[in-house]
């Protein structure tokens, strides 16, 4: 890579950083009966009708091979107090992060954690390759609010609550 195509990189990572997003764990069991999980900022909603979210998984995470049609999965929501709970399912941060954290299995068997702010159980529809991701479209199946304030993600720096926009402008669509 040349410098100009990596100081071009390093903009847009500098970019990106200003996308606030949400912080969720993604946990699945896989066909041998592993746990698995990974912090994701990659959530987003597709649809309401059916219910749908997208979500993007590295191909060097653990979770990726699992990414295929059929297979379950939590979107857990993190809490605003959950930070430990991001770093732990980060990149093998936590040696048994489903040791660490409180976990329990939904009605059909998909972990998830006790603690988040919400949580889905989604199931796979449709993955895409791109570059070095999988793009994953999954079906939303159950879902619950436990807490309202969630933690988020912005300028690589977790917030724990929303600043509102100044002069109390809403947004209303």
């Amino acid at each position: 890579m040349t410098k100009e195509e990596e100081a071009f990189s390093e903009s847009c990572v500098e970019v990106m950083s200003r996308v606030a997003a949400s912080v969720a764990v993604l946990t699945l069991e896989d066909p041998d009966g592993v746990l698995r999980g990974m912090t994701i900022t990659s959530l987003t909603s597709v649809a309401s009708e059916p219910p749908a979210v997208l979500v993007c998984v590295g191909n060097t995470a653990s979770s990726h091979p699992f990414m295929v049609p059929g297979q379950t999965f939590g979107a857990n929501l993190l809490a605003a107090d959950q930070t430990d709970y991001s770093i732990g399912f980060s990149w093998g941060k936590s040696a048994d992060p489903f040791g660490d954290f409180a976990w329990k299995r939904a009605e059909d068997g998909t972990p998830l954690l006790t603690e988040a702010a919400a949580h889905m159980v989604c199931e796979v529809e449709q993955v895409s390759q791109y570059h070095g991701s999988a793009v994953v479209m999954a079906r939303v199946i159950d879902c619950c609010i436990h807490k309202d304030e969630t933690l988020v993600y912005w300028r690589r720096t977790y917030h724990d609550e929303l600043v509102p926009v100044k002069d109390g402008a809403v947004g209303k669509w």
